[in-house]
C-alpha cells in the first residue's frame, strides 16, 4: 500500500508540474483566443489529472518501467504541446 501511495504522489507531482508549465506556455502564447484549440487543451488537462492514478495502479512489478516511461512521455507531450499548437494556429 505504501508503494502505491509513493508512486501516486510521484506521478502526481511530475504531471502536475508539467501541467502548470504547459498552462503557462499556453497563456503566454495567447492560445486562449483560438476556440478551435480549446477542446485539445481541455482533453490534455483531464488526461494529466487522471493519469497519475492510472499509472500508479499499473506501475506494479514488471510494469513499473512502462508506467515511468509513459509518465515522462506524457510530461514531455504536455510541455511541448503549446509550441506545436501555436505553430499550427499561427500565433
Amino acid at each position: 500500500m505504501l508503494g502505491f501511495i509513493v508512486r501516486l504522489v510521484g506521478f502526481a507531482v511530475l504531471l502536475g508540474v508539467a501541467s502548470r508549465v504547459a498552462q503557462t506556455l499556453w497563456s503566454n502564447d495567447g492560445l486562449e483566443a483560438f476556440a478551435a484549440l480549446q477542446p485539445l487543451h481541455d482533453t490534455g488537462v483531464v488526461a494529466l489529472l487522471v493519469a497519475p492514478f492510472v499509472l500508479a495502479l499499473i506501475g506494479i512489478g514488471r510494469l513499473r518501467p512502462l508506467a515511468v516511461f509513459v509518465a515522462f512521455a506524457l510530461a514531455g507531450a504536455a510541455v511541448t504541446a503549446p509550441f506545436v499548437c501555436a505553430r499550427l494556429a499561427g500565433a
